[in-house]
């Protein structure tokens, strides 16, 4: 029961104190999701935001990933504006072409003796990071557990369980970026209830019928998943597309939806045809970056008639109607006279993150 809890704070969800202060104790602590690895190639740069902190992502010539802060040793330059490929071997500074290995050693100064300063000293600051499955994660903490380690700590939140279905495996088919005018916690509050599915996902509730009740799980079952429309096998019109199952799914077991919210900043959606992905990046007490990688086997990717539109379109468009009502919800929580708002039974998934997220952010 949840009687009796309330929502967070107005200031929770608005101030950019309290953003400074879950960033430093949250977001910059945990094992953050950043992208998937797989469109890597050797020598690309990824460059990503976390939470107000560049991170360099390069890709070594054996495929090894390198997370350094994408910042130069020297002056302090921002080593890459953006994401890209670029030389596989180095990373050059744009300012006074100060060039470091991509492990982050410092190998080149122009210009500069090599009495003037300490190269060994002079390596860019490395930032944990770990692949599973093909999930890029870093961790801004200086001796963060591992992704394993982290997984056991917090098996509420585990991906483990979606291992069978060898992801490491599968390709990016489509990606898409939308930005919301919404705190994260508002998001990943939305994600964790269906009160508001009847009344914001008409087209989904008829594939998903248990939506209809508000319930967002299916207390019938100890797996976690949700069944689809009889004779469904993924999100798409009616519950029915043109791409073929995913590798590891049965036609049975493609009439069931799983979904996983990796706190703080991941959204991982299984279904028959396609396994979902999505990165929230926090750039603003009021702003999120949403970032969704649609994965799908490597040979149907290649095939050049592959077109996931159908789950794709559909996944946005469900995805969209949830940005516009967290959008109305920031306008709203905004307003002097919300000091709190309540959760009701269906509520309980928020309840419970929300004591996780006070706990990692005041303990």
């Amino acid at each position: 029961m949840t009687t009796g809890h309330n929502t967070l704070t107005g200031a929770d969800y608005s101030s950019e104190s309290v953003f400074k202060r879950e960033r430093d104790r949250i977001l910059h602590r945990s094992w953050y999701y950043v992208a998937r690895a797989d469109p890597l190639s050797p020598g690309d740069r990824l460059v990503a935001n976390v939470a107000g902190e560049s991170v360099l992502i390069v890709c070594d010539r054996d495929g090894t990933l390198y997370a350094h802060a994408n910042v130069c040793r020297h002056r302090g330059a921002q080593l890459c504006a953006e994401s890209g490929p670029g030389p596989k071997s180095s990373i050059s500074c744009p300012y006074h072409a100060f060039s470091y290995a991509l492990d982050g050693r410092l190998i080149g100064t122009p210009n500069v003796g090599p009495n003037e300063i300490d190269r060994d000293s002079l390596s860019l600051w490395s930032i944990a990071i770990e692949v599973w499955q093909g999930f890029i994660f870093v961790n801004l903490s200086e001796n963060p557990p591992t992704l394993l380690e982290w997984f056991d700590m917090h098996p509420e939140a585990s991906l483990l369980p979606f291992a069978h279905h060898n992801m490491g495996e599968l390709r990016v088919g489509r990606r898409t970026v939308a930005e919301v005018n919404a705190n994260w916690k508002i998001i990943f509050d939305n994600y964790m209830e269906c009160l508001h599915c009847p009344q914001v996902h008409p087209e989904l509730v008829d594939i998903v019928p248990l939506y209809r009740s508000g319930a967002v799980v299916d207390d019938s079952r100890d797996d976690g998943g949700v069944a689809l429309l009889a004779g469904s096998s993924g999100f798409s019109p009616e519950g029915r597309s043109v791409m073929p199952l995913l590798p590891t799914m049965t036609p049975e077991a493609a009439e069931t939806y799983f979904g996983m919210a990796h706190f703080p900043n991941m959204f991982l959606d299984v279904t028959g045809t396609c396994i979902m992905a999505t990165a929230l990046h926090p750039t603003s007490a009021t702003h999120t970056t949403m970032i969704t990688e649609y994965l799908f086997a490597a040979d149907v990717v290649a095939d050049p008639n592959f077109d996931p539109s159908d789950v794709v379109d559909f996944n946005e468009l469900v995805g969209h109607q949830d940005y516009l009502v967290c959008a109305i919800v920031q306008r709203g929580v905004e307003s002097k006279y919300f000091t709190h708002g309540v959760l009701a039974d269906k509520d309980s998934m928020i309840a419970d993150i929300n004591e996780r997220y006070l706990a990692e952010r005041d303990g």
